[in-house]
């Protein structure tokens, strides 16, 4: 490699052997300070003399890092993010003043450097923002959580370093510096919120996102979490998708350049300046209002995450506040954190009564303030998080979810054999139909189907299974106080064709289903990985024959096996259909075509 120019020339970057730093800096010292790091580290270094420059020269070279050191870093940053051709680079931002790190990090930058700083400090941070897979230091002293979440991270895109007890995980820590650190709080030697806190107190560490990942999830402990600097926490058992989501919002924004956006309502200007500038270094997008009434206004043209308001105010004071937003369907589930000296157990009654969520008494630290606010957004999280998973996934398996969840034991496999009716609902020739037309038509087109007949299983006390392309499969089971589940399954089928009926009439073609009903005995438990994926189903003969009777329906009906139909046959209308052939049955069947209900 031949010699670089001296410091502020550049030359033109030719050999593909070399890789490229780009150094934006005011002040002269550091380049002095950084290039010997560099070029130990392979790289060679091109100046910047202003920001159009440096735009014009990372995108004609496509370096592998940027480095600045200047007052509208931040900004910078987010202007390389908006490239796509610099959308990737790793970005290191330079600053003198500590409080620097949160902008760096509210503004994707891949590591930070506090001047002055040793050569070797320069080493680590460089190493971590150029590497290609973050690192994540897992420290948790159960074996399995290591074997489950391990192939996970991996699978994702993540280097794991374990540890079994916070005291290993510290100095693992301090060897490695990794992107983000997950730890379970019951551990040996160490618990997971002093390991927690002695991280946040490291100089070096202070800047890695903390996850507490544990089985612990009251109130209490979600505060003690972030009270030791947690910057997340997650309640075990946890969805390998959200993990990986949580992880991806914190190391890179999850596409956004900050994190939640808060109000923050003071009439005192110090106060509401303290507060602020807490939550900004946090990452936080903050907003401040001096009253009620322009909070109120502001709130009602942008979407807060949270509001943090005080009590005595001039105009409308925080009660008021509050009330108005509960009032309003826009703003009525923004959760709401009150600042008062107010303390007795009447004035915190009216609070709650008024729908308040949390309340901080005067006088009171920031850091306690940001704390609380932490502990409130990561509850939000987990409920929207719930609330959206209530979706994806069937009645059953959310109740199995629960229960394995009070078990505390991630290994537990529960499979139980019972009798219930299996339904199978298909559109006939769908398959056939999409080819020609876009996917987003064939998508809205099932979407509406779906939102059409699903309501109608729930309705009649099915739990929906699984969808299977346009296909719907369906379990009744018996349930205190309600009719057969024979019998509600099979007027679930007549409503769904109903149903479909009448959207046909509104649509340019017509769609027609075949529905099949069957019960029996099966299996009912969790079908897949232990560690990595499962699901809660149903297998079994009832099953595979349940599907079966749908292939053999006629369009636009209903057909039932003879252990449907004979528990109920007193309430049905049905037309008998003899000699139904069954794959994979030797013998052929009595079957019935459901013609209606008495």
């Amino acid at each position: 490699m031949s010699e670089p120019p001296p410091l502020g020339r550049q030359r033109t970057f030719d050999p593909p052997s070399e890789r490229l730093a780009v150094l934006f800096c005011v002040e002269p010292v550091v380049p002095e300070l950084l290039e010997p790091t560099l070029r130990e580290a392979g790289f060679y270094v091109e100046h910047a003399a202003d920001r159009e420059g440096l735009f014009a020269l990372c995108g004609a070279r496509a370096p592998q890092v940027v480095l600045l050191c200047c007052e509208d870093a931040p900004a910078v940053t987010t202007r390389l993010r908006g490239e796509a051709s610099t959308r990737e680079v790793p970005i290191v931002v330079v600053s003198p003043d500590e409080d620097d790190r949160g902008h760096a990090r509210a503004a994707q930058a891949g590591g930070f450097l506090v001047v002055p700083f040793s050569a070797t400090e320069a080493r680590e941070v460089l190493a971590a923002a150029t590497r290609k897979r973050r690192v994540v230091l897992l420290a948790d002293d159960s074996p399995l959580i290591h074997k489950h979440t391990t192939p996970i991270l991996e699978e994702a895109g993540y280097t794991v370093v374990s540890a079994m007890d916070g005291e290993e995980g510290l100095a693992r820590a301090r060897e490695e510096v990794p992107d983000l650190v997950i730890s379970d709080v019951e551990m040996p030697r160490r618990d997971g919120y002093a390991f927690c806190k002695a991280l946040k107190e490291d100089p070096r560490l202070a800047h890695v996102p903390v996850v507490i990942c544990s089985a612990l999830g009251e109130a209490a402990d979600l505060e003690r979490g972030f009270d030791a600097g947690a910057d997340d926490y997650l309640v075990k058992p946890v969805v390998a998708e959200e993990l990986v989501a949580r992880l991806r919002t914190l190391l890179a924004g999850a596409g956004r350049a900050v994190r939640e956006r808060i109000l923050v309502v003071e009439d005192s200007p110090s106060i509401r300046q303290a507060v602020a500038q807490g939550l900004g270094r946090q990452g936080f997008q903050v907003d401040t209002a001096a009253d009620g009434r322009a909070a109120l206004e502001r709130a009602m043209q942008v979407r807060y995450d949270l509001v943090i308001t005080d009590y005595d105010m001039p105009h409308m004071d925080g009660f008021e506040l509050t009330l108005a937003l509960k009032r309003d369907q826009r703003t009525r589930d923004v959760p709401v954190m009150m600042l008062t000296a107010r303390e007795s157990r009447r004035d915190q009654a009216q609070m709650r009564a008024a729908g308040l969520t949390a309340f901080l008494v005067k006088p009171f630290a920031v850091d306690r303030c940001v704390a609380m606010a932490e502990r409130i957004l990561a509850e939000s999280r987990l409920f929207a998080y719930k609330l959206a998973s209530s979706v994806y996934i069937s009645e059953g398996a959310r109740r199995a979810a629960e229960e394995r969840a009070a078990r505390g034991d991630l290994g537990y496999v529960r499979a139980d054999e019972r009798v219930a009716t299996v339904m199978f609902s298909d559109l006939v020739t769908f398959t056939q139909m999409s080819g020609n037309m876009e996917p987003r038509a064939v998508i809205e087109v099932l979407n509406e189907y779906f939102d059409r007949m699903c309501p109608i299983v729930l309705e009649e006390g099915g739990d929906i299974d699984k969808f299977i392309g346009d296909a719907i499969m369906a379990i009744f089971e018996e349930r205190r106080d309600a009719d057969p589940s024979e019998l509600r399954a099979v007027r679930a089928g007549l409503r769904m064709q109903e149903a479909l009926s009448a959207w046909n009439q509104t649509r340019g073609t017509a769609i027609h289903m075949r529905i099949g009903i069957n019960t029996g005995p099966l299996v009912r438990g969790d079908l897949g990985s232990r560690f990595v994926r499962r699901d809660y189903t149903v297998i079994g003969d009832t099953v595979n024959r349940a599907n079966r009777y749908e292939s053999n329906a006629p369009h636009g009906g209903v057909l039932i096996a003879y252990s449907t139909y004979a528990p109920v046959r007193d309430r049905l209308i049905v037309e008998e259909a003899p000699g139904v052939k069954l794959k994979g049955v030797a013998e052929p069947v009595t079957a019935y075509v459901v013609r209606g209900l008495r």
